[in-house]
């Protein structure tokens, strides 16, 4: 009997640390699942439409990013889509947490996804709103709508309410339902900076894009300022927003509510503000946005519906 319970041992032992060790990669795969989602929790995936120079427009929103980060101890990232429609099909997807829309791509993702608004800034001249322009080269000779016929059209993308929806508003009502039968060449520049100045190079004929841009330009370069025209521009709409997914955590959502709303009552604050270009945040609900919303209305637009492509 002593002989054959010892023989047994190896048997045993190996038994065990065959099943210790094949247990063993599970608990350490299932730990690093655990940990990569406690890191994915602790992140707040923002995103920005392409307004401007990216360069730029990445250094002002890190004052923000950085300060929240701080504040709500979680890592607050940003990344600037390569157009508006992009941000829509990122919450669709659920590749974003939170974002600054223009209006006409709150209005997007708001009807395609449910996003909520939460608050948008006050810049540094006192507004919390913008407007589209349509302008010209003043040595253009183009004064009316009938002289831009046959004449190339720049504009930002399909998802801007400066760069796109309030210059196909404004042509409907004089009467041109159909812009490309009318415009020898219709161009997208993709962002507000640049459909600027390509109508100031002489690349396009006539421009649209978002009035703080334009003006920004007139006062930086006094030859654009000396040369360009504005012959139109629109209702004023709110600027852009900070919005979040309709399912994010509704702590989260008070927390980023609340200390953007408040930053401006602090030095701290009151510092990264003015880097950023802004005096403070205010609250934003979907009904400031009836301006933008009744020119869709009037265009036809469906917004489920809607292509930017």
């Amino acid at each position: 009997m002593t002989y054959i319970h010892i023989s047994i041992l190896p048997f045993l032992f190996s038994t065990l640390l065959f099943t210790f060790l094949s247990f063993l990669p599970v608990a350490v795969c299932h730990g690093t699942e655990t940990q990569a989602q406690a890191r994915a929790e602790r992140t707040l995936r923002m995103l920005l439409v392409p307004e401007k120079n990216t360069f730029e427009q990445r250094r002002r929103y890190k004052y923000i990013t950085d300060y929240l980060s701080r504040k709500m101890e979680m890592n607050v990232t940003v990344e600037i889509m390569a157009n508006y429609g992009e941000i829509s099909v990122a919450f669709q997807e659920g590749r974003a947490d939170a974002g600054f829309f223009g209006s006409f791509s709150y209005a997007l993702t708001h009807a395609q996804t449910g996003i909520e608004p939460l608050v948008r800034p006050v810049w540094l001249d006192g507004n919390s709103t913008y407007r589209g322009y349509i302008f010209v080269r003043k040595d253009s000779g183009i004064r009316t709508v009938k002289d831009m016929k046959n004449k190339s059209l720049v504009l930002v993308d399909r998802a801007t309410t400066a760069g796109y929806i309030f210059q196909r508003f404004y042509f409907k009502y004089h009467g041109i339902d159909n812009l490309e039968d009318y415009f020898s060449r219709i161009s997208y520049a993709r962002s507000h900076d640049a459909a600027a100045w390509a109508v100031y190079t002489g690349e396009a004929d006539i421009g649209g894009c978002k009035n703080h841009i334009f003006n920004s330009f007139k006062d930086e370069y006094p030859d654009f300022k000396e040369q360009m025209m504005v012959l139109a521009e629109s209702a004023e709409v709110p600027s852009n927003g900070l919005a979040v997914r309709k399912d994010l955590n509704p702590a989260i959502k008070l927390r980023l509510r609340t200390l953007l709303q408040h930053l401006h009552e602090s030095t701290e604050g009151r510092e990264i503000l003015k880097n950023f270009g802004a005096t403070k945040f205010i609250a934003t609900n979907n009904d400031d946005y009836f301006v933008l919303y009744n020119m869709v209305n009037e265009l036809g637009i469906d917004l489920e519906e809607y292509s930017f492509k």
